[in-house]
């Protein structure tokens, strides 16, 4: 293996430029550099979207991405890399189309269909306001929290979210259903990418995809669990829809808004929007999650 990757998927990771890059592997492949790992020990769902968003957008040099539709397929180590495989489906003078599959060791373990559109001056417009919600810097990350409740969640989920020094989240003092049994289907945090990315397309929407899946389940699972740490609850990422709103610009913090309308027969749908620091909307998110209760719980 290249000595200049990285595939320790448990080390500190500061960057999120660093697992959000790929090497060129071929004609319209590419593959992972830095390892990425969730709870259980592969991908983190986040890799995919960013990385997929981010090959497609190699394939498509000049296009804007507006949509993405992506179905988590089969889980894949995270301490091994991934190779992104893309398809030109389409290449119109409005809109383009790629087809992304993400395989390990010959089996494909995710895809996205990615499409592009070029952005229209003077057209209707309108946006949803940003709702209510205290400052970042008036918040307590997640990082303070698990430090300060580190006893009760235990060195194995401490440990992983004191690594992900990449991205941090920030909530509202005693958010409902965070450390404690939720009373209703909703979630909201600032999420900020660490550093914040540079303006350049690529780096912009690989980004917000990425960061898209910190909190895209957490709705449908809060109100089923003492804590979202408890171990009572096993969830995983089934699809992922995200329409990008927005045309990049620095932002060094989003506000991510989601709410479950509806969990029931081992599935959790969830929906909600991404929105910048002046409250305009940036994204728009749907994931549809399995989540089942843990035998003896």
């Amino acid at each position: 293996m290249d000595p200049a990757v990285d595939y320790d998927p448990y080390t500190v990771c500061r960057d999120i430029g660093a697992v959000l890059l790929l090497e060129s592997w071929g004609t319209d492949i590419w593959r992972s550099v830095t390892a990425d790992a969730n709870f259980g020990g592969e991908v983190f769902g986040g890799q995919y979207l960013g990385l997929s968003i981010a090959a497609a957008m190699r394939s498509a040099p000049g296009r804007t991405p507006h949509a993405m539709s992506a179905y988590f397929l089969s889980g894949a180590r995270a301490d091994k890399p991934v190779e992104y495989h893309v398809e030109r489906t389409r290449d119109g003078r409005s809109f383009a189309h790629r087809r992304v599959t993400a395989m390990q060791d010959g089996k494909e373990t995710f895809r996205a269909e990615v499409s592009f559109h070029e952005w229209e001056q003077d057209q209707a417009a309108h946006g949803t306001a940003a709702p209510n919600f205290p400052d970042k810097a008036t918040l307590s990350s997640l990082h303070q929290m698990v430090r300060e409740y580190a006893d009760e969640l235990g060195s194995a989920v401490t440990g992983r979210i004191l690594n992900r020094e990449h991205f941090s989240m920030h909530f509202r003092p005693g958010e409902d259903g965070l450390l404690t049994r939720g009373t209703r289907p909703e979630m909201t945090a600032w999420i900020s990418p660490n550093p914040p990315p540079p303006s350049e397309p690529e780096a912009y929407y690989a980004a917000l995809a990425y960061m898209s899946d910190s909190l895209a389940n957490l709705a449908s699972r809060t109100m089923h669990s003492d804590s979202l740490y408890a171990g009572q609850i096993a969830s995983s990422s089934l699809n992922h829809g995200m329409w990008f709103h927005s045309l990049p610009s620095p932002f060094e913090a989003v506000l991510y808004v989601m709410e479950s309308p509806f969990a029931g027969g081992g599935l959790g749908y969830n929906r909600g929007a991404m929105f910048d620091a002046q409250g305009r909307v940036m994204a728009s998110v749907t994931q549809e999650a399995l989540i089942r209760r843990r035998a003896g719980h």
